[in-house]
C-alpha cells in the first residue's frame, strides 16, 4: 500500500500562506503592557488580518525540528489599513458581529486563507466531517507525526460548544427538531412501517457528539458477527481499546464515585450481577461503561460528558504553539464547507485528484493526500455512490442499525438496597443478551432515587446516562420513596435483509442528498424484538428484587390519552420506539470477490487508492452495542496504517 509523505517535505521553504493560526488573542492585562504589548483586535467582519501566516520547512524524517517563533508585538496598523471604527474611533465599531463572526477568526479558516487552500494548499490528509471519527484519526496520526498537515472540513458551524447535557437545564430544548437534518429521501415503505424513520445528522461542528447518549461498550470477537479477519484481529489487542478508551474519557458509572452515583449503584448492579439467570436470555451484566469521565484531574465535576469540539480546539490550539516553535504542524479546520464528489484519475492508479466542495475544488494533483471519510454512514454513502464507478453496485447494498424499546416502571424502596441519601442517586447498568435466532440486543438500565424531584431536576438532566431515556418530571413527582427505572432496550436489525438499503435517487440533484434510504423489519427481527421486550420486563423484575410483587408500569390509560403509574403492563405499541439509531454496514468490509463489500482491509473503498473510510458504514453487522468506541478505535487504527511515525530525540 502507499505510504503517506508530508506534502512539503522535499520542497524546502514551500510557501505555506494557506496554514494559518490566529493572531494573539490578548487573555489577560499581562499582555496588554510594556513596549511589546498586544491589544485586543476590534470586532469585525471576515477580517482577514485576524489571522497569520505561518513558515514552515519540514524536517527530514531523522531531524528534530528545531528552533522557536521569534516574539513579536501588535503594531499599530498603517494609515488606512486599520479597521474603521477600532474601539469606536472615530466612528461607533461592528454593531451587529454574527456568532460566526465572533468565533471563527480564533478557530476556524478564514475567506483569504480559503482562497490560498483551494489556490495551492498541499495537505497530507483532508478530514471530511469532525465527530468522533474525525478526533480519532487526527489525535492518533497527530501523535505519530506533528508535522502532518491536516485539514477538516465541517458541513456546518460551530453551534454547542460541548454536550448539551453539560450545559444549563433549558438547552435540553435542542435534542432533536431542527437541528437533525435528513440528506435522503426515504422510502415510503420505511415511512409507512413500525421503524418509521433512520434518525438523522447534526449538521454543526462536533456533530452527533454534543447529543449523544455516552454508552460505550466494549464487545467482544464473538459479538462482531461476520466481521472480516482484520478487523477482528486489530480489536483483539489490549492496546486497541486502551487507546479508544482514553481519547473517550470511558469510565464505568461504578467508578465516577459522586454523590449521585453511589449506593443505588452499587445496588443494581449487586442484583443483576446476581441473578442474571432469571433473564434467560441474557449473557452479561456490567456497571455502564460512560464517556463521562473527568476532562481534567483536579476538577471535582465527575460526570463530564464528552463532546469532539473541545478537544478538537484544544488539538488545534497545541498543534498552534508547535507551529510557532517550529515542532509541528498547524491543524486547519474550515466550516461551511460541504463535500460533494471525488474526481478519480484512472491513469494514475485510481487515486482522488479533486475534491469538489460547496466552496470550490480542492485540488491534488501529486496524488500524496489521502481523503479520510469521517462524516457518518450516510454522507460518506452518498459521496462514494456519487464519485466511484466501482461503487454502484456495492455501496449501500446492506444496512443495519438499532431498533429501541423503552419502559418505564417504579418499585417502593426497602432496606435491601442499603442506606440511600437524602438526594438525588443515580445508577446505569449494561445488561446483553442474545435471541434463540443469533440476534444481540442489549438493555440501557439507568434507576433513579429523587427524594426532592423538584430540587434534584437540574442534577438529573445533567447526570442521566441517556437523557432521551430519562425519567420525566411526571414519572418522578410522587415516586420520592420508590426507585424509578428507565430500560432503553435497543435490538439489532438483521444484516441479511434485501428490503434494506441505500440507493441513487436520479429524482435530486443535490450531490449530498441523491440517494434514497429503506429499511425493513425480518422475520428474525420480530423475533427478536419480541425477545427483548420480555427480557427488559425480566430485568425490571431482577431489580426490584423482594418488591416485585409491586412493580408499578408507566403506562396510558386504557380510556384516555393520559398516562400514569399501572399495575398493568403497557401496550406494545406503547413501548415500541420509532426510528432507527446506529446506522451501520452500508460500506462493510469485505473481500473483493463478495460482491456486496465496499471496503477492503486498508480501510479503503474498491476503486481508490487515497481514499479511507471511517465509522460503523464499515462493520458487516451492527451488533446491538453502541458503535462509537469500537469506531474510535478503527479510526486510529487506520492512523496507524497510513501515517509514518516521526523519530523523535530525547
Amino acid at each position: 500500500m502507499p505510504s503517506s509523505v508530508p506534502a512539503a517535505q522535499h520542497i524546502p521553504n514551500v510557501a505555506t500562506d494557506y496554514l494559518v493560526v490566529p493572531k494573539h488573542t490578548a487573555p489577560s492585562f499581562h499582555y496588554r503592557i510594556g513596549k511589546a504589548h498586544h491589544l485586543p483586535v476590534t470586532a469585525t467582519v471576515s477580517h482577514a488580518g485576524a489571522e497569520r501566516s505561518i513558515a514552515i520547512q519540514q524536517p527530514a524524517a531523522d531531524e528534530q525540528p528545531v528552533g522557536e517563533e521569534e516574539p513579536t508585538a501588535n503594531k499599530e496598523p498603517a494609515v488606512g489599513t486599520q479597521p474603521v471604527g477600532r474601539w469606536g474611533y472615530p466612528i461607533p465599531g461592528v454593531q451587529s458581529p454574527t456568532p460566526q463572526d465572533a468565533t471563527a477568526p480564533h478557530f476556524f479558516i478564514q475567506p483569504s486563507t480559503w482562497d490560498n487552500v483551494i489556490d495551492h494548499g498541499e495537505f497530507d490528509d483532508v478530514v471530511v466531517g469532525s465527530g468522533f471519527c474525525a478526533l480519532a484519526y487526527v489525535t492518533e496520526a497527530l501523535e505519530r507525526d506533528p508535522f502532518r498537515r491536516i485539514l477538516i472540513l465541517e458541513r456546518g458551524d460551530l453551534w454547542l460548544p460541548t454536550h448539551f447535557q453539560n450545559l444549563p437545564l433549558p438547552f435540553k430544548m435542542v435534542l432533536g427538531g431542527p437541528s437533525e437534518t435528513f440528506p435522503w429521501t426515504l422510502s415510503y415503505k420505511t415511512y409507512n412501517s413500525t421503524l418509521r424513520f433512520l434518525h438523522g445528522s447534526c449538521p454543526f461542528f462536533g456533530g452527533r457528539s454534543t447529543f449523544w447518549s455516552a454508552w460505550v461498550p466494549r464487545p467482544t470477537s464473538e459479538l462482531m458477527r461476520g466481521f472480516p479477519p482484520y478487523l477482528v484481529k486489530a480489536a483483539a489487542t489490549e492496546e486497541f481499546w486502551k487507546k479508544a478508551s482514553t481519547l473517550l474519557h470511558v469510565t464505568k458509572a461504578s467508578e465516577i464515585e459522586d454523590q449521585v452515583f453511589g449506593v443505588l449503584q452499587k445496588g443494581i448492579d449487586t442484583r443483576l450481577a446476581s441473578h442474571i439467570n432469571q433473564i434467560p436470555t441474557a449473557n452479561t451484566t456490567e456497571s455502564a461503561p460512560l464517556s463521562v469521565g473527568r476532562t481534567y484531574s483536579i476538577t471535582t465535576v465527575r460526570f463530564n460528558k464528552f463532546s469532539t469540539p473541545g478537544p478538537l480546539l484544544a488539538l488545534q490550539e497545541r498543534q498552534r504553539h508547535l507551529a510557532h516553535a517550529k515542532k509541528g504542524s498547524p491543524l486547519m479546520i474550515a466550516t461551511n464547507v460541504i463535500a460533494q464528489k471525488l474526481q478519480v484519475d484512472t491513469d494514475d492508479d485510481n487515486k482522488v485528484n479533486v475534491l469538489r466542495t460547496s466552496r470550490g475544488d480542492l485540488v491534488f494533483p501529486d496524488g500524496k493526500t489521502n481523503v479520510i471519510l469521517a462524516a457518518g454512514a450516510i454522507p460518506n454513502t452518498t459521496l462514494l455512490l456519487n464519485s466511484l464507478p466501482e461503487m454502484q453496485n456495492r455501496a449501500g447494498s446492506r444496512i443495519t442499525g438499532h431498533f429501541l424499546t423503552h419502559i418505564a416502571a417504579r418499585f417502593p424502596i426497602d432496606d435491601t438496597l442499603g442506606k440511600l441519601s437524602d438526594h438525588l442517586e443515580i445508577a446505569a447498568n449494561y445488561v446483553a443478551g442474545k435471541a434463540t435466532n443469533g440476534l444481540q440486543y442489549h438493555i440501557q438500565v439507568t434507576a433513579l432515587h429523587s427524594p426532592n424531584p423538584e430540587q434534584d431536576a437540574e442534577d438529573a438532566a445533567r447526570e442521566c446516562p441517556d437523557f432521551a431515556a430519562a425519567a420525566t418530571e411526571e414519572q418522578l413527582k410522587g415516586s420520592e420513596k420508590h426507585i424509578v427505572l428507565v430500560c432503553a432496550t435497543l435490538g439489532e436489525l438483521d444484516e441479511h435483509n434485501p428490503n434494506s438499503w441505500v440507493k441513487p435517487n436520479a429524482q435530486v440533484s443535490d450531490p449530498t442528498t441523491n440517494i434514497k434510504v429503506q429499511i425493513t423489519l425480518t422475520d428474525k427481527d420480530q423475533a427478536l424484538w419480541t425477545t427483548m421486550d420480555k427480557a427488559t420486563y425480566d430485568a425490571i423484575a431482577v431489580m426490584a428484587g423482594n418488591q416485585s410483587a409491586n412493580v408499578e408500569y408507566w403506562a396510558k390509560s386504557p380510556n384516555s390519552d393520559s398516562w400514569g403509574w399501572s399495575k398493568n403492563k403497557p401496550a406494545v405499541e406503547d413501548i415500541r420506539v420509532p426510528g432507527v439509531v446506529h446506522e451501520a454496514a452500508t460500506l462493510y468490509m469485505g473481500e473483493r470477490s463478495d460482491t456486496g463489500a465496499s471496503v477492503d482491509d486498508h480501510y479503503r473503498p474498491f476503486g481508490s487508492n487515497n481514499v479511507y473510510v471511517t465509522g460503523a458504514a464499515l462493520f458487516p453487522s451492527s451488533g446491538s452495542w453502541n458503535p462509537t468506541l469500537t469506531m474510535c478505535g478503527y479510526a486510529q487504527d487506520l492512523a496507524t496504517k497510513i501515517v509514518p511515525a516521526r523519530p523523535r530525540s530525547s
